[in-house]
């Protein structure tokens, strides 16, 4: 007996995405709905949060720039406030990587890069897990110890 939404319909329907970077190697998949179309949608969010946490952009400190799209989300005297559902969510993320990669993993460098206080910085690193993560991994190729949770 199928219990569940959609109970035999949805084991039988065939909605799975997979989508590859090919580049980079990365893969993102949803299956989550019954409507391929939403496992798209899914699938490319999914795909774009892994490109930003993955691969980063070799830029010269001094030669260091900011997204023009981002320039509203970051002001000096705010803290970084964006909504992870946002679509420059991962653009976001992206930069706050590439900007702590360009400082060699030093957080204080990575903050003045984007024009924030070191607070601030570690705080937008700390409310995501994977983007924590992402940005051990990265302090941990400069041989420097991981952030810990504010």
């Amino acid at each position: 007996m199928a219990s569940g939404p959609g109970g035999q319909k949805r084991n039988r329907t065939y909605s799975a995405v997979r989508l590859t970077h090919l580049p980079t190697g990365l893969a993102a998949i949803a299956e989550d709905s019954r409507s391929q179309n939403e496992n798209k949608h899914k699938a490319l969010k999914r795909l774009r949060m892994a490109i930003a946490l993955h691969v980063r952009k070799n830029t010269p400190v001094g030669s260091f720039c900011m997204p023009e799209q981002l320039r509203e989300y970051i002001k000096p005297d705010a803290p970084l406030q964006i909504n992870m559902k946002n679509p420059l969510y991962p653009l976001l993320c992206a930069t706050t990587l590439d900007a702590l990669y360009c400082a060699a993993g030093k957080v204080g460098a990575a903050a003045a890069l984007i024009s924030i206080s070191t607070g601030r910085f570690n705080k937008f690193l700390s409310k995501d897990t994977d983007l924590f993560s992402a940005a051990n991994e990265l302090r941990s190729l400069f041989h420097l110890k991981p952030l810990k949770i504010v």
